[in-house]
């Protein structure tokens, strides 16, 4: 199998760590967060990291203001010792998609995107988050929110049901995995 990079977009509460998780365990591989970054760079400026409106806030400023920094960080979370996969989880704008395969190349970078109806995306957030409701639906219609359901799908390669159990879910990805190494091997150097 090639060496590649998975990049995993979705709304708040899709499941895009949860899937990050099980494919890095599945391939071995290695996993970096851009949510993660922006909690970090919320408590390095003493914002609160449990807050999502400041996490948007922020996120959406390092986009505009150190796009490739911002990614460079992100890939910087995690030592690719010995380790041939990539997942990277939390992709937000499509500044960041297109940043994010400059910094990879020459791997090869899959987006695959998390589609989970609101309702069930809702009650996730308020479970985890221990929110209301209409607090909820304020994350929902952050500008950023805009990229995640309009145009980072338009860009995706492979599109999962977030409402599928997590098992089924990675064995989609996996399966198109298997598709992609499949057509790598096929194309001429």
């Amino acid at each position: 199998m090639a060496d590649f990079v998975i990049a995993i977009s979705g709304g708040i509460g899709a499941g895009k760590s949860t899937l990050a998780e099980k494919l890095a365990d599945k391939l071995d591989g290695v996993r970096a967060s851009f949510g993660r970054e922006v909690r970090e760079y919320a408590r390095i400026n003493g914002e609160s990291p449990d807050d999502r409106s400041v996490l948007q806030q922020l996120g959406q400023a390092l986009v505009l203001t150190d796009c490739e920094g911002f990614v460079r960080r992100v890939l910087d979370q995690q030592p690719n010792v010995g380790r041939r996969h990539l997942i990277v989880e939390g992709v937000r704008h499509i500044e960041v998609l297109r940043e994010l395969k400059d910094q990879v190349r020459p791997k090869r970078l899959h987006l695959v995107h998390i589609m989970t109806p609101g309702s069930t995306r809702e009650q996730r957030v308020m479970e985890r988050d221990r929110v209301e409701r209409r607090l909820v639906a304020r994350y929902d219609n952050d500008i950023t929110e805009a990229q995640v359901s309009r145009i980072l799908p338009q860009y995706a390669a492979l599109t999962v049901n977030g409402d599928l159990p997590i098992t089924l879910q990675v064995n989609q990805v996996m399966q198109k995995i298997a598709e992609w190494s499949t057509a790598d091997r096929l194309e001429p150097a």
